[in-house]
């Protein structure tokens, strides 16, 4: 008899679900599954809404407009991570529901930082840099920054011996600050929501980290022809992986190859509820709604799970949990060990305008980063998203109108608020506020001052995982903590740990899962994938 007599898996987010799948496809179906969610619903941080709205149409009725409150879309590549997730969209049947933007529409190419006052286009293409680099102010003096840093000095004896450092300090060491502060700030706020000062280049932007540690160079052109090397025992397991599903689906990648980023027409939440939808039912998945976790206990034939309506053992526990959340239910060293995990909260605010083409520009948003001064940044805000641009239903050259998931032409914007911004201050929470905040920046930095007829604010909790420096070493330390406190029963998932995008919580989800049952349940942790090497 397989050692996986039952399963309870905490957290029904994203990676909750996702683990859930795998484990239906990998075990037989009379191992019973419990999904433990604190909550009314599945879904974690993904969540969409659809407004209905009264149409000037008297023939066409109501009108919808639909909101995300978390990730709105899926970047297309060809990682593993993403490809996968596609694989995961076939076979839930969602192919019909996509919404692709291509590679060379306006919202894949034209994505913008705010700066010294005004929008700045980014690059997309050799020409556009040069042509950039002598009309604006963002990327005055970052030319000659590019050109030195084959040249700059290796790493201080400091960072040899943390074997870590900030991104900021890395890539100030490598590029100057104006690229780090101007540039690479604002690529963490729109991902992390986190500051570059803080947050763990090796964790993070391991490729660069490698690269400084094989060539002693970020860019060293000369040297490209060697091969980064690399201990990570999971590398040929996830080429054999992304081998096996770029040939599973090669025609739906086929289709795929021209687009950028892709949405869904019904947002995001329809892969959320498909995927519910998917493992309700096969019969041996419940779900205890409502139901918060309070205490996780090893015994003899498994891990006794006590919970807000009483306490239940299983021979194996998958948490999908924050950190935090997670060490409150286990005790020293494993408890300090997760609370090192920080995360922050960010309130998102979705907009809706019924007068379409009120942006000054046309793209997917801009960001803001760390070099815009607080009087120019009183909001604390992180970026904005053009939503009717983003998955707008005109591709072309000519104007968009809006929105593939909204009935009725208008203008669509989220405003990001927070992020570690409000580490040192207080967090906006209150609904109104935040709106208030969100139209105030709109209307000072791109002149979009109408009133909107849909205002929603969310305040998104500890929403994003923070890899501080020193990430890569505590995940070592974890993995350890959880094999002598559990002995292989506890398995953890989830964007804490191996990365925070969908992609990365999908796939994170099912190594873990095929590693557990590979080993009949015994002496995984689901960090293995990091934990097992040093690089």
């Amino acid at each position: 008899m397989s050692p996986i007599r039952s399963v309870a898996v905490l957290g029904g987010g994203i990676s909750g679900l996702s683990t859930v799948y795998y484990l239906t496809r990998a075990l037989p179906r009379h191992v019973p599954i419990t999904i433990y969610e604190s909550s009314k619903r599945l879904g974690g941080y993904i969540q969409s809404t659809q407004f209905v709205l009264p149409s000037a149409d008297r023939n066409r009725g109501e009108d919808h407009v639909l909101f995300e409150h978390g990730p709105r879309t899926l970047r297309v590549s060809k990682r593993v991570s993403s490809v996968n997730i596609f694989d995961l969209i076939r076979r839930l049947n969602l192919i019909d529901d996509l919404i692709l933007v291509p590679k060379q529409s306006a919202a894949a190419k034209n994505r913008y930082i705010f700066y010294d006052g005004k929008i700045n286009m980014i690059p997309y293409s050799v020409t556009s840099m040069l042509q950039f680099y002598f009309s604006q102010p963002l990327f005055r003096g970052m030319l000659l920054e590019v050109l030195r840093e084959p040249f700059r000095r290796n790493r201080p004896k400091a960072v040899v011996e943390a074997n870590d450092e900030s991104i900021g300090s890395f890539m100030t060491r490598r590029f100057g600050p104006r690229i780090t502060e101007r540039l690479i700030s604002a690529a963490i706020h729109g991902i992390y929501a986190g500051d570059i000062n803080v947050l763990s280049v090796k964790s993070i932007l391991a490729y660069l980290w490698q690269r400084e540690t094989t060539w002693g160079s970020v860019l060293p052109i000369w040297k490209r022809r060697t091969t980064l090397e690399t201990k990570d025992p999971y590398s040929e397991r996830h080429k054999e992986h992304l081998k096996a599903l770029l040939e599973d689906n090669r025609e739906f990648m086929d289709t795929l190859e021209g687009a950028s980023i892709v949405s869904f027409r019904h947002g995001m939440q329809c892969l959320v509820d498909r995927l519910q939808e998917e493992v309700l039912k096969l019969g041996n998945v419940t779900v205890r709604y409502e139901d918060p976790v309070r205490h996780l206990e090893n015994v003899v034939d498994g891990i006794t799970v006590s919970s807000a309506m009483g306490a239940q053992t299983y021979s194996h526990v998958f948490s999908a949990l924050p950190s935090r959340t997670l060490a409150e239910l286990t005790e020293p060293p494993l408890a300090e060990l997760l609370q090192k995990i920080p995360s922050v909260s960010v309130n998102v605010v979705n907009l809706f305008f019924n007068k379409p083409r009120l942006l000054p520009v046309t793209g997917f948003g801009y960001l803001l980063p760390k070099a815009v001064p607080r009087e120019h940044n009183p909001e604390r805000a992180l970026g904005v998203v053009f939503d009717s641009d983003a998955v707008s239903r005109d591709h072309g050259e000519g104007a968009i109108p809006g929105s593939f998931q909204d009935s009725v032409d208008g203008t669509k914007l989220t405003v990001m608020l927070g992020g570690h911004w409000w580490n040192k201050e207080m967090p906006i929470k209150e609904h109104d506020k935040a709106i208030a905040l969100a139209r105030q920046l709109i209307s000072r930095q791109i002149g979009v001052n109408e009133t909107p007829v849909l205002a929603q604010a969310t305040f998104q909790e500890n929403c994003i995982p923070q890899y501080v420096v020193g990430h890569h070493a505590n995940l070592r330390a974890i993995q350890e903590a959880v094999l002598a406190q559990f002995n292989g029963k506890l398995i953890l998932t989830g964007a804490s740990f191996l990365g925070v995008s969908v992609n990365d919580c999908v796939y994170n989800a099912r190594i873990a899962v095929e590693d557990t049952v590979a080993c009949n349940g015994k002496g995984i942790t689901g960090l293995e994938a990091k934990a097992l090497y040093d690089y």
